[in-house]
């Protein structure tokens, strides 16, 4: 299997179509709106450069899920752009084990491993969770891959609770950190409730946060703790919002504060749309 620049192919065309047709549109947006168009159109016609074969097409000829994704690596070794039609292949094809031995191959381009664990994500595969969920806990490897794949983790739904539970008790505060991202979904842990509750009274930058979790894990001893941040002076707009949030969340009222010096708060109030704008007719 060669590397075949698609990108470069579609651009070709895509450059020539811009040239014909932008007399046609009066703003660039209406142009680009036609772009998707372009390029199903490009996807399904039968290409010089490929034998005839139909770019979107073209890889439905291979098999072999491992062989692909080392066409995958040395796309991504030598710089050219992955094509879309090599992704979709390998998702169509779904074998969650030659995905899953380049997502954890440390010695695979970041980018190879990240694409594999977002396949795999794509095809529902649960065969990643033990190793997504150890990853967690030691933490060697790149903060985008961990946040992948607890991206997976999230999606994997109730079976995914009991293994982090015994990691999250395994697991550094980093960890826990991170394995909380999963948990808060599955409120009911003793353990997990009160990292949760330490972490939001002694984490003061990420309060947000934890306020978040905490009100995801439904325990109302945590209320006494967020109206006092709540009701504190040092607390920030941004923080105030999500607090407010859990506060109510789990059934209670938070403090009406006054934020018109707040320059946060202001900025926010110029991004609002202003309402009265609208009543011309």
């Amino acid at each position: 299997m060669k590397i075949i620049d698609f990108d470069a192919y579609f651009s070709d065309v895509l450059n020539d179509w811009i040239e014909k047709n932008q007399h046609r549109f009066r703003k660039p947006d209406d142009m680009e709106n036609e772009v998707p168009d372009v390029y199903l159109r490009w996807l399904n016609t039968p290409a010089d450069w490929l034998d005839g074969a139909a770019p979107g097409s073209y890889f439905d000829q291979f098999d072999n899920s491992a062989e692909l994704c080392e066409l995958l690596k040395q796309y991504i070794a030598e710089g050219v752009s992955v094509p879309d039609p090599l992704l979709d292949r390998l998702a169509d094809l779904a074998d969650a084990e030659a995905l899953l031995s380049v997502a954890k191959d440390k010695s695979a381009p970041d980018e190879a491993r990240m694409d594999c664990i977002e396949l795999l994500r794509q095809i529902d595969s649960t065969l990643p969770m033990v190793d997504f969920i150890r990853w967690q806990v030691e933490r060697d490897d790149d903060a985008d891959i961990l946040d992948n794949a607890l991206e997976s983790l999230r999606q994997m739904g109730p079976a995914v609770c009991k293994p982090a539970k015994i990691a999250f008790n395994a697991a550094d505060a980093e960890g826990k950190e991170a394995l909380l991202d999963v948990l808060a979904d599955y409120p009911g842990d003793e353990d997990v409730f009160q990292f949760a509750l330490e972490q939001f009274k002694t984490q003061k930058d990420k309060r947000g946060l934890f306020a978040g979790y905490l009100a995801k894990l439904d325990d109302d001893r945590a209320l006494e703790h967020l109206l006092d941040v709540a009701e504190s002076d040092d607390v920030s707009y941004m923080d105030f919002i999500e607090i407010r949030s859990a506060i109510e969340r789990l059934g209670s009222e938070a403090p009406v504060k006054d934020w018109s010096n707040d320059p946060t708060f202001k900025a926010f109030k110029r991004m609002q749309p202003v309402a009265h704008q609208h009543h011309h007719h």
